[in-house]
């Protein structure tokens, strides 16, 4: 782990951080960590005409071309041209767009040219041009993901695009334009310059996610396959490199690594610094954000304790939201924004959900006009707290990280206004419903109350009708009743008269009448004993009909607990079977990125080999050896350590022998790279150095004094070795010569 030599602090003016901006060429001062990545990118790009540079989005990309390769590439004759190609509706064509940006830069720096880029196709322009014959130009596409997302969204068309796409093809490839190969080649005219040297270098950089997009135009543009650099996440060596570099004496050892420990995860606790993945640019957020609290509370050294007031899974958001809350509160009495309704109005968040981010959630630029004053006081905060860039001409979102963020916001924001209409227009119909139903209920009692009054009338006439015919019925059954009385009497008197009478045979009183009871006392009997039976037969059915009922109830519960039980396991089944499926889909997709890994080496091995036979072949020393040669190295190439020891060994390998000291540091540090190409003009820079003669199936460095070595082979992607010469007799060495797995 780092250790810092503390300094008396020094109070900063401004923040030393500058959060999600890009470093520029200007800064390079200031642009800390990625010393390594430099070097390697250097070189990349000095030994091949075309790099690609890829890595996820917040990994500082333009960062390390601006302030970390762009000076390094200047040191060496090259003049890089920065492009990005612009998609606005009164945007020129995009090879238009490249010729403006090389004249701006020519003039910018001062170089005399017999012209500038004008009708020609830019492979003429520059074989053409004398400048190039001692400058390199090297144009650098940066953010060309661009041409993917934000070209289909624009003007221009299919046609302009693939015109866009040769003029490049021909550049990479050197292959010559359509339109000029009837001049150069039928006409066979006298053209005035070498079209068969090609100088220029070409470098795209885009987010990693749009790499397989580049893959379909390989059979254009074939170069696309080789020089290829993917910049990753900082370690924490990197990151406490940038935070001690960049503070300086205003912070102490304890407080950085506190702060590099602030973006490990749980699990990563314990481990080295450098197994740690932190994105560049939401270390420069932090550390901005640090900046900016240190400097409000007016202190001078740096402290960890800053950080206390966002958890870490919600720094970035935490900031942007009140970075936006700033820039509303701006906005406050100017388009009906109050104080206290920052909340639920935010016009600043909604024009940049609207304006700066696409329907996709890609970043895009935007023309401030006349109809967004309003908002512009929002707008010049965003700019302050470096959350959108100006360039004079539009304003755009100073890097992604902040895109997913927008994108999420909104289409909350979207969704919660699509539920605010559909409850309006619920309400309203409600509402109308409501009104339908009252209209509807009105005229029900009116014409109710109509029909009621009606048979009221009705009811009343029938009701005295009734009562009339009760008062005469009721006059009837007085008079009747009357008769019934002097009938009664009449009837008492008769049977006073006539007494009762004995039966003749038994002279007891006749009473038949009591035969007749009890004849219907037995039959009742008879029925009753019937009923009871048949009461009896029923309670005994009833019961078992209860009892089978019982054992039904007790079926259906067994039933459905193992149906459910089965519907448990089924849904277990079910949830297992999704799992092994998206890991299988997983597994897949991993396969398909290994086997396109594959055939992409495959390719380059197969080109590589294309070249080595077509190389010229290394004429043999054929001298012999001195008997008295005691200082020599033989080295003894492979390929693989399980291969045959008598497979031919290729002749026209270029080996380097270095010595390593502290005058060769720096060589030494570039050529530990696995490559394509060395760098032999790092190598030949080497003081001391020595280049391999093949001779008897080995390669022989003569006269090597004692000492410690450094040694390169300059195959496919070939390896680097150290040893130590001993005195006073020939050193023998093997190494592997095949390339590293990739």
């Amino acid at each position: 782990m780092p250790t810092l030599t503390q300094a008396p602090p020094q109070m900063a003016a401004k923040p030393l951080f500058i959060g999600l901006q890009s470093y520029t060429e200007a800064q390079a001062d200031k642009f800390f960590g990625r010393d390594d990545e430099i070097d390697r990118l250097t070189n990349l790009v000095k030994a091949n005409t075309l790099t690609i540079v890829f890595g996820k989005s917040g990994t500082g990309k333009t960062s390390l071309l601006n302030a970390g390769v762009f000076p390094r590439l200047r040191k060496d004759y090259c003049l890089p041209f920065r492009i990005r190609l612009e998609f606005q509706d009164d945007s020129p064509d995009l090879v238009t767009q490249i010729k403006n940006i090389l004249k701006e830069e020519i003039d910018k720096y001062g170089f005399a040219v017999e012209s500038y880029p004008s009708d020609e196709p830019l492979w003429e322009y520059f074989h053409r041009e004398q400048l190039w014959k001692s400058v390199t130009p090297i144009l650098i596409f940066d953010q060309f993901e661009e041409i993917f997302t934000l070209a289909k969204r624009s003007h221009f068309g299919t046609k302009e695009l693939t015109e866009f796409w040769d003029e490049l093809a021909d550049l990479i490839e050197n292959s010559i334009p359509e339109k000029l190969k009837d001049k150069f080649l039928n006409e066979k005219e006298n053209v005035g310059f070498n079209y068969k040297v090609q100088k220029i270098k070409i470098l795209f950089s885009f987010r990693e996610e749009f790499l397989p997009e580049f893959e379909s135009i390989t059979a254009k543009i074939p170069s696309i396959k080789y020089s290829r650099f993917r910049l990753m996440p900082m370690n924490g060596d990197q990151a406490y490199e940038v935070i001690t570099k960049t503070w300086k004496s205003n912070i102490n050892a304890t407080q950085a690594h506190k702060i590099v420990g602030f973006f490990s995860n749980d699990e990563e606790k314990e481990s080295a610094y450098d197994v740690m993945e932190i994105e560049p640019s939401l270390l420069s957020q932090v550390c901005s954000f640090i900046d900016k609290e240190r400097l409000q509370q007016g202190r001078e050294d740096i402290s960890a304790q800053f950080l206390n007031k966002y958890p870490k899974e919600i720094i970035l958001s935490s900031i942007y939201n009140e970075v936006m809350d700033e820039s509303n509160a701006a906005m406050v009495g100017l388009v009906g924004v109050t104080a206290t309704g920052l909340r639920s109005e935010k016009p600043v968040n909604e024009f940049v959900e609207d304006k700066l981010i696409t329907d996709e959630g890609y970043r895009t630029k935007y023309v401030v006009n006349s109809q967004d004053e309003k908002i512009r006081p929002g707008i010049e905060v965003l700019k302050a707290k470096y959350f959108v860039r100006d360039d004079g001409k539009s304003i755009e979102l100073t890097h992604d990280v902040l895109t997913p963020l927008i994108k999420e916001d909104r289409e909350n924001r979207r969704k919660g206004q699509a539920m605010a209409l559909a409850k309006k227009k619920a309400n309203r119909r409600a509402l109308y419903i409501v009104v339908g139903a009252l209209l509807a209920a009105g005229l029900v009692l009116y014409f109710t109350n109509q029909e009621a009054e009606k048979v009221t009338q009705k009811a009343q006439e029938d009701k005295e009708r009734i009562q009339q015919q009760i008062a005469q019925k009721r006059d009837t059954l007085l008079d009747l009743n009357k008769e019934i009385v002097q009938s009664q009497a009449k009837l008492d008197t008769i049977q006073n008269k006539l007494g009762n009478k004995k039966d003749s045979s038994t002279g007891q009183p006749n009473d038949s009448s009591s035969t007749a009871l009890q004849m219907r006392v037995q039959a009742d009997s008879a029925m009753m004993d019937s009923l009871r039976s048949l009461h009896t037969a029923l309670v005994k059915e009833k019961n078992a009909l209860e009892k089978k009922v019982a054992e039904k109830d007790t079926q259906i519960i067994v039933y459905t607990n193992y149906q459910k039980e089965s519907a448990a396991a089924l849904t277990t089944n079910k949830k297992q079977i999704d799992d092994l499926k998206k890991e299988i889909a997983v597994l897949t997709s991993r396969l398909a990125v290994k086997q396109h890994d594959y055939e992409v080496q495959i390719d380059r091995y197969d080109d590589f080999i294309r070249q080595v036979t077509q190389r010229e072949i290394v004429v043999e020393d054929t001298t012999s050896d001195l008997a008295y040669d005691t200082s020599s190295v033989h080295v003894e190439l492979s390929y693989g350590p399980t291969q045959n020891a008598k497979t031919p060994v290729q002749r026209n390998l270029k080996i380097y022998l270095i010595p390593d000291n502290a005058a060769n540091k720096n060589v030494i540090r570039k050529a530990r790279v696995y490559e394509m190409y060395c760098d032999e003009m790092n190598l030949g820079n080497a003081k001391g150095e020595k280049v391999a003669r093949y001779k008897g199936g080995v390669y022989k460095f003569y006269d090597v004094p004692p000492g410690k070595y450094f040694v390169k082979i300059c195959a496919y992607y070939g390896g680097f070795y150290s040893f130590t010469k001993s005195p006073g007799k020939n050193d023998k060495l093997k190494f592997d010569a095949s390339p590293p797995v990739q």
